[in-house]
C-alpha cells in the first residue's frame, strides 16, 4: 500500500506571492468534470502530465496534473503532498484529449484521464485497521468483540476485509475503538494492480576459471558441496534464474556465502510480457499496388486531414493502409490501426507483422493487465511504432503520431457503451489527430451514413475503390468479381413444403462447396438455440423476472436445455410441458447459432462444422485458434454471428448463407435499416475473395425490403440516398445530434416520476431561454423496460447541440447519459 502521508490533514492556506498552482484530476470516485486546484510547495518540481498525491478531504488520493498556473481566484488552497513519479504519464495531446472527452461526453474527468494511463495504474483509497492494545478481557458488545478478535488474529487489514469477516462496520464504531486505544484507523492508497514483472536472477561474479577452481576446492572438502555444484553450473551458464539455483539445491545461505566471496551476485531484471511472443513473422515485401490502389494512396497522402476510404469488399483497402503505415514510419512517425473486433486482430497482426515485425504491438481487451501495462510503456518509449488494436488502442501513448486508421469505421463496436466515458473511437481519433497533426483514414465498404454525408458536404475528403481485386497465389493481382447474391423468398420455400431453416438453393450450394473442398459460412444474427419459447395452446411466453425480456433457449448438452437471460445471466431448465396450462405444444421459436449448428451437422453429415459466437469466444486466444483452423482448412462450415461480417479474409470461403436476414429490420431504432444493410453487405463480402467465385444466399420473408435489395445488388449509393432522405425528414443524425437519458430504479413509480421531473425541467429551461430546440421526447419506457430488477425510463433530446441543455438540470446517480447513442433500444 502506498502511503505518502496517511491523512490529508494539510490545511488550506491563502496563496502567497510567488506560489505556483497545479490543476489536478483526482481519482476520488466522484463525477467531477473539472480539475481541483492545489499549491505547489517550495522545492517540489511539478510538471503537467505527472502523477501526484494530493489531500482530498481526510484522505490522500492519486491525481494527474492537467495544467500549471501562476495564480488562482481561490482564497485558500491545499498543497500537493508528493510527486508519485518524476516522469510524466500524459503528454500534452493526451491531456487535451481527456479534457475534450470529459466535455463532449459529460464524463468525469478522472475517468477520461484513466483511459490514457497504463492498465492497472489507478490506485483506490483504502481504509486500514490495525491492532494496538487488545485487552485480555474483551468488551461486552458482541460486534466489538468480533472486530478485536479478527484484527488480533490477522493484524493490519482493510476495512473491506473486516466487513466481509464480521459484517457491517461503521466508521463511528471504529473511531470509538480507536479512542479507547484498541486499534488505529488510517487512510492510504491500495497498491496499483498494474506494475512491472520482476525476476530474481543470479550472475557469475568472477571469471569462469576462478569459479571452477573454487568449486574444486569446495569439493575437496565436501564431495556433495552445493556451492561447488552451483559454481560449476554458473561457469557454464553465467546468468540463471533464482529458481534454477534452488533446483540445484542452493539455499539463501549458500548464495550469501558465494556472494560474500565475490563469486556471484543477485539482481532483479524486468520481464516484458509480450502478447506477440507466440507469433512468428516471415517478412514479406509489399506487393505492387494496382493502379486504383496507388491512386487512392496518393490522394490520401496528399491530404493532411481526415479521409474516408470507401472501397467495396475485397478492393484492397488493407494494402493501402499498409502503404500509408510504411510511408509514415519512413517519415519518423508512428501509426495506430484500429479494428472493430478482437476477432480481426489475428489476421491484422499477421498482415502488419509481416511488414513491420519488431516495431509492432497490439492492444485489446483479451490481453492480460500485465501485457497491456508493459506494452503501454513500450509504446511510450518509442520501441513500438505500429499499434494494432480495438477501440481503446486509440489512447496508446504514441509520442510522435503520424497516422490513425479506423478499418470498418461504420461498426458500432467503436462506441464505448459502459463504463464512462461513453466515447466513440472515431471521434476521439479525429480529435487526437487534430491535436497531433496526424492523418486519419476511415475505411469501409459500407460507411456510416453520418460519415458519408460529411464527405458529401466537403467536411472530410472521400477516396473510392470501386473494383474488387483478386490476389493470385503467385503474388499477382487481377480484377475480381463481387459475389453473386441470390435473395431467397422463404415464403415460397414454405409453400413448396420446405420447413427447414435452410432453403433448397443454399443447401445445394453448401453441398457443392463441400465436394470441391471449399468453405461456407452460415450467418445468423442471434446466439443461442432459439429466440424464445411459446405455448401454442395458451400463449404462455417465459420471461426473465428481473429483466422482463423473453428467455432464450441454450442447448448446453444433448440432455440439458436451458432458458437463459442474456442480460442478467439468470437461467432455468426448459420444461417439457407448458408451466401454465400443462400443454404439450410448448416449443422453441426462432433461430440461434446453436440451432443452426445442430441443423448443419444433420443436413451436411461428415462436414466439419464449427460455431463462432460470443458464447464460445470468451477465452484468451480463442479468436487466434479459430482463424488458424479456418485458414488451415480444418473447418468446412462456420456458423456464427456478427463477428463473421467484420473483415475476415479467407481464400477458400466461397458460399455465404444468411439464415435470417429479417432480424433487425423492424426494430424501433432509426439505425435499423442501416445496420441491416451494412451487416448483409459485409457478410456477403466474405465470399469469393480470391480466384474462386463467391455465392451468397440471403434468406428472407421480406424480399422487397430496401436494405435487402440494396445489399444484394451491392448498391451503397442507392441505400444512402433513400436513408439520408428519411433522416432529413425525421430530423435524425446527421441533421441533428441525440442525447439519450435513461433512469433506472427498483420502484417503477419513482422511476417514472424522476424521468418526468427531468423531462419537464428540460422543457421549462429550454423555453425560458427562448430556444426552439432541442426537442425533448419522453419520458417513455425503454425498449427493454426492466433489467436486473430495475425499471428503465428514457428521455431523448434531439437538436444541433442538445447536451448544452443538460446544464439546466440536476441528474443523480441513477441516470445514464449517452451522447450520440449507438442505438435507441
Amino acid at each position: 500500500m502506498t502511503t505518502p502521508s496517511m491523512f490529508g490533514n494539510d490545511p488550506a492556506e491563502a496563496p502567497t506571492a510567488g506560489t505556483r498552482f497545479a490543476e489536478v484530476a483526482v481519482n476520488a470516485g466522484q463525477p467531477a468534470r473539472q480539475p481541483f486546484t492545489y499549491s505547489i510547495p517550495d522545492g517540489l518540481e511539478v510538471a503537467a502530465g505527472q502523477a501526484v498525491f494530493v489531500p482530498f478531504g481526510p484522505r490522500i488520493l492519486q491525481g494527474v496534473v492537467m495544467a500549471l498556473a501562476d495564480a488562482t481566484p481561490l482564497q485558500a488552497v491545499r498543497p500537493i503532498s508528493a510527486v508519485a513519479d518524476p516522469a510524466a504519464v500524459l503528454d500534452g495531446p493526451h491531456i487535451a484529449l481527456a479534457r475534450w472527452m470529459s466535455d463532449e461526453y459529460l464524463a468525469p474527468l478522472w475517468d477520461c484521464v484513466a483511459c490514457c494511463l497504463p492498465s492497472g495504474y489507478g490506485q483506490k483509497a483504502v481504509t486500514m485497521v490495525s491492532p494496538v492494545d487488545i485487552p485480555p478481557l474483551l468488551p461486552a458488545y458482541p460486534k466489538d468483540q468480533r472486530i478485536l478478535q479478527y484484527i488480533a488474529a490477522n493484524g493490519r487489514v482493510s476495512i473491506e476485509a473486516l466487513r466481509e469477516a464480521v459484517g457491517q462496520v461503521s466508521l463511528t464504531l471504529l473511531d470509538r475503538l480507536q479512542r479507547d486505544g484498541h486499534l488505529t484507523v488510517a487512510q492510504g492508497l491500495a497498491r496499483p494492480a498494474g506494475r512491472p514483472r520482476m525476476e530474481r536472477r543470479v550472475a557469475l561474479g568472477a571469471a569462469p576459471e576462478a569459479a571452477l577452481a573454487q568449486a574444486d576446492t569446495l569439493a575437496e572438502r565436501n564431495a556433495k558441496s552445493v556451492e561447488a555444484r552451483l559454481l560449476r553450473h554458473l561457469a557454464a551458464h553465467p546468468d540463471v534464474t533464482l529458481t534454477e539455483t534452488r533446483e540445484l539445491g542452493a539455499t539463501p545461505g549458500h548464495l550469501r556465502k558465494l556472494e560474500a566471496g565475490g563469486f556471484l551476485r543477485e539482481y532483479e531484471q524486468q520481464l516484458e510480457r509480450d502478447p506477440l511472443a507466440d507469433y512468428r513473422f516471415e517478412h514479406r515485401p509489399p506487393p505492387v499496388l494496382s493502379a486504383d490502389q496507388a491512386a487512392a494512396f496518393e490522394a490520401i497522402w496528399a491530404h493532411p486531414g481526415t479521409t474516408l476510404l470507401h472501397g467495396v469488399t475485397g478492393s484492397g483497402k488493407t494494402e493501402v493502409y499498409l502503404e500509408l503505415v510504411r510511408r509514415t514510419l519512413e517519415g519518423g512517425r508512428a501509426a495506430i490501426v484500429l479494428v472493430p473486433e478482437i476477432a480481426l486482430t489475428p489476421q491484422a497482426i499477421r498482415r502488419y507483422g509481416e511488414r513491420f515485425g519488431e516495431t509492432l504491438t497490439v492492444f485489446h481487451s483479451q490481453l492480460s493487465m500485465g501485457e497491456l501495462f508493459d506494452q503501454w510503456y513500450r509504446v511510450q518509449r518509442g520501441d513500438a511504432r505500429v499499434i494494432v488494436g480495438s477501440r481503446s488502442a486509440i489512447f496508446a501513448p504514441v509520442p510522435n503520431l503520424g497516422l490513425v486508421v479506423l478499418d470498418e469505421e461504420h461498426e458500432w463496436s467503436y462506441k464505448q457503451v459502459d463504463p464512462q466515458p461513453r466515447y466513440h473511437a472515431r471521434d476521439a481519433a479525429e480529435r487526437l489527430c487534430g491535436l497531433t497533426g496526424a492523418r486519419l483514414v476511415l475505411g469501409s465498404a459500407t460507411p456510416d451514413v453520418v460519415t458519408y454525408h460529411r464527405s458529401e458536404v466537403g467536411a472530410i475528403k472521400r477516396v473510392e475503390l470501386l473494383q474488387r481485386l483478386s490476389p493470385g497465389t503467385d503474388g499477382s493481382i487481377s480484377e475480381g468479381a463481387l459475389p453473386a447474391v441470390t435473395i431467397v423468398d422463404m415464403r415460397e420455400e414454405l409453400r413448396g413444403g420446405n420447413r427447414s431453416i435452410f432453403s433448397q438453393p443454399l443447401r445445394r450450394a453448401v453441398h457443392a462447396a463441400l465436394r470441391q473442398g471449399e468453405q461456407s459460412i452460415l450467418f445468423v444474427n442471434r446466439r443461442g438455440s432459439a429466440r424464445f419459447v411459446l405455448c401454442r395452446d395458451c400463449g404462455y411466453l417465459p420471461v426473465c423476472p428481473s429483466c422482463e425480456v423473453a428467455l432464450s433457449v441454450d442447448v448446453q448438452s444433448p440432455v440439458s436445455t436451458m432458458l437463459v437471460c442474456h442480460h442478467c445471466g439468470r437461467s432455468r431448465r426448459l420444461e417439457d410441458r407448458c408451466p401454465k396450462c400443462d400443454g404439450r405444444r410448448y416449443r422453441p421459436f426462432g433461430v440461434g447459432t446453436q440451432r443452426v449448428e445442430q441443423e448443419a451437422r444433420a443436413y451436411f453429415p461428415g462436414a466439419r462444422v464449427a460455431r463462432w459466437d460470443s458464447d464460445v469466444s470468451g477465452q484468451k486466444g480463442s479468436h487466434e485458434r479459430m482463424v488458424q483452423s479456418l485458414e488451415s482448412g480444418e473447418i468446412d462450415i462456420l456458423v456464427g454471428t456478427q463477428m463473421l461480417a467484420k473483415g475476415l479474409d479467407l481464400p477458400e470461403m466461397t458460399v455465404v448463407g444468411v439464415v435470417d436476414a429479417d432480424v433487425g429490420l423492424s426494430l424501433p431504432d432509426y439505425h435499423s435499416h442501416e445496420r441491416t444493410f451494412q451487416l448483409l453487405s459485409q457478410v456477403a463480402g466474405r465470399a469469393g475473395r480470391r480466384e474462386k467465385p463467391g455465392y451468397v444466399f440471403i434468406q428472407t420473408y421480406e424480399p422487397e425490403a430496401g436494405p435487402i435489395v440494396a445489399a444484394a445488388t451491392h448498391e451503397y449509393r442507392a441505400f444512402y440516398d433513400e436513408e439520408i432522405a428519411h433522416r432529413r425528414r425525421a430530423g435524425y443524425p446527421p441533421f441533428n445530434r441525440l442525447v439519450r437519458l435513461i433512469f433506472r430504479h427498483a420502484r417503477q413509480e419513482h422511476a417514472l416520476e424522476e424521468a418526468a421531473r427531468v423531462a419537464n425541467e428540460l422543457r421549462i429551461g429550454r423555453d425560458a431561454a427562448g430556444r426552439a430546440e432541442p426537442d425533448v421526447l419522453g419520458p417513455t419506457p425503454a425498449y427493454i423496460p426492466r433489467i436486473r430488477g430495475e425499471y428503465r425510463y428514457q428521455v431523448l433530446l434531439r437538436g444541433r447541440n442538445p447536451s448544452r441543455l443538460l446544464e439546466l438540470v440536476r441528474l443523480g446517480e441513477h441516470w445514464h447519459v449517452e451522447i450520440d447513442p449507438p442505438s435507441l433500444i
